[in-house]
């Protein structure tokens, strides 16, 4: 693995202004998250509306398909304007806004109706925020790439991460005290609202960016034509064809994430309050690894961040198939943490090193859209462990790791020692 380095970049005015309040956006968005964990206090609460291990399994999957099916459609918009910042603001609110609605469903109508409208309810106002954060990615990261340089991206992720799991610390020891002290279902609405009052103290931040490059306008073109031109990003970038290969395996390997939790809670018969004790754990392993793994970024490339994501899921599934105590449990939400620190940092960064800079956000898109299908995979997961329990689960999640770790390790290029798109930005 080779010494990579780009040339010296002025970290004074508007770029160190706006790789602060970036951080500040990034990681407040985190803390308010860490309060409705997809991995930990969203499954506890679909159990407590009598939910079963397909509906767990359906998380992940509803959480995913909303927040990557939009972004086709809106990469086309965002592409044909030179600034960004007024789409991010508007599609950063409707992100937020339906955790306030989650919170009013959950105190007044979730916890009165059947299991079976409860579910669908929360499931409707769950793809309503996913459908937001999907809308908003391509402008987001559009402009995000805009007023970053390449060599900095890396610690900016991981500062974000970083300080946004040092806040999920106490986040999560909220949140326990929350579920063990404040009746249901008054305890999970008021997670949610706490979420949604943290998400809009970031959305000053983000508001406060300043966007002045102007942005190259790629060329005006009908729908049709766009989508059609879609499978020919597919046939020439044999490099980014290899990175999605080991991406959607990475996706079938995440299969395993939504069950962590809920397996610990029937081996050990935990009270609710288990999952404020998960997320702390999960915090602290994410402080350590993002910002490691931000300047190894940097440094190397994120392909070898992604590997190590892929690598430290089959630990993960290995760890809670063979665990036996609660206490040696817990090294899953480490090892857990870590590759979704490595995804936050690296995931998407390394997107903007494989494509033009006129159609990142085309590029995100069509990464995003074509590992949907493959996020079905946590309702074949939920059914498999209604079947024949979560072992089998974390089999078949821990060989798609492996198998993700080969690709990225061996087959996949990192992009900054094999072309020279976009690294001078």
């Amino acid at each position: 693995m080779g010494k990579f380095s780009l040339p010296s970049y002025n970290w004074t005015g508007t770029v160190k202004r706006n790789f602060i309040l970036n951080v500040f956006d990034g990681a407040i968005f985190a803390f308010a998250m860490n309060f409705a964990a997809l991995n930990t206090v969203i499954p506890v609460y679909i159990k407590k509306i009598g939910g079963t291990n397909l509906a767990v399994g359906l998380i992940p999957v509803i959480w995913i398909i909303g927040f990557h099916l939009p972004q086709i459609f809106t990469a086309n918009y965002v592409r044909r304007h030179s600034e960004k910042k007024r789409i991010v603001m508007f599609t950063a609110f409707m992100q937020r806004l339906p955790w306030l609605l989650l919170s009013l469903l959950s105190f007044f109508v979730i916890y009165k109706v059947d299991t079976q409208l409860g579910l669908l309810i929360f499931f409707i106002g769950f793809l309503l925020a996913s459908l937001g954060g999907g809308m908003n990615l391509p402008a987001w990261f559009d402009l995000l790439t805009k007023i970053t340089p390449t060599h900095i991206r890396g610690r900016l992720f991981a500062f974000r991460v970083t300080l946004g799991a040092v806040m999920g610390i106490f986040a999560g020891y909220a949140s326990k005290q929350v579920l063990d002290n404040v009746q249901y279902p008054a305890n999970f609405s008021l997670l949610f609202g706490i979420a949604f009052v943290v998400m809009m103290i970031s959305y000053v931040f983000l508001a406060s960016i300043k966007e002045e490059k102007i942005n190259t306008v790629a060329k005006a073109i009908h729908w049709k034509d766009f989508l059609k031109g879609l499978p020919q990003i597919l046939r020439n970038e044999k490099n980014y064809r290899n990175y999605l290969i080991a991406d959607v395996l990475m996706i079938l390997a995440g299969m395993a994430n939504a069950f962590y939790t809920v397996y610990a809670f029937e081996k050990f018969s935990l009270t609710s309050g288990y999952a404020g004790d998960f997320t702390i754990v999960m915090m602290t392993a994410t402080v350590f690894a993002s910002l490691l793994f931000g300047f190894l970024a940097d440094k190397y490339g994120h392909r070898i961040n992604l590997f190590f994501g892929a690598l430290f899921t089959a630990i993960a599934c290995l760890l809670a198939i063979f665990t036996q105590t609660l206490f040696l449990y817990y090294s899953v939400f480490v090892f857990s943490a870590m590759t979704l620190a490595l995804i936050q940092v690296s995931r998407i960064t390394i997107i903007a090193e494989l494509s033009p800079e006129e159609e990142t956000s085309t590029y995100v898109s069509l990464t995003n859209v074509i590992t949907v299908p493959f996020v079905l995979s946590g309702i074949f997961a939920g059914w498999l462990a209604d079947l024949f329990g979560y072992i089998p689960v974390f089999v078949l999640a821990g060989f798609f790791a492996v198998l993700s770790a080969y690709w990225f390790l061996f087959i996949m290029k990192e992009p900054r020692f094999h072309q020279s798109t976009n690294l001078s930005r």
